[in-house]
């Protein structure tokens, strides 16, 4: 909402929700870590459209495609996708109390999970579907979470864009 978010604090928030996508957890762990990449850029996309745009969302998703070894333009894809639809329904979800927003945006999470999982079958890759689909049990419920950190990083940052 405001122009001033320092474009840094951003990009520092979505390189550490590539890091934590990216952690090594045990099975029973792995299967329930939220989907902080998708997390993290709907928070943006809602908070400052503007430097959050599609292209954001592609570099993001081509980059999480190099790091995790996928076909390349498979996240690229899905996090354009989610980014779009972020930004068409932005406006309504403004107005919802955060728990709600949660339930709102729960559908174009499930969204970004079945186009990866899509991908993974039409490519021929064959990937575990409790990694791909419990994700989402956990993602809704992480998102209050999630949306009360980064709008204290975000208040943080607009006074002292180096503080974090």
């Amino acid at each position: 909402m405001n122009d001033r978010v320092p474009r840094l604090l951003i990009a520092l928030t979505l390189l550490v929700a590539l890091i934590l996508q990216l952690i090594e957890l045990p099975y029973a762990l792995a299967v329930l870590r939220p989907l902080f990449v998708p997390m993290v850029l709907v928070y943006w996309v809602m908070v400052v459209p503007q430097p959050m745009g599609l292209l954001t969302g592609w570099l993001v998703g081509l980059l999480l495609d190099v790091l995790l070894g996928s076909v390349l333009g498979q996240h690229a894809l899905g996090l354009t996708v989610m980014v779009f639809v972020t930004l068409q329904v932005r406006g309504i979800l403004s107005l919802y109390p955060v728990w709600q927003e949660a339930l709102a945006l729960t559908p174009i999470w499930l969204l970004y999970t079945f186009l990866m999982f899509w991908i993974d079958g039409a490519t021929g890759h064959r990937a575990d579907p409790l990694l791909l689909w419990l994700p989402l049990l956990t993602t809704g419920p992480s998102w209050p979470l999630l949306f009360a950190l980064m709008s204290s990083l975000n208040r943080r940052g607009q006074h002292d864009p180096l503080a974090l």
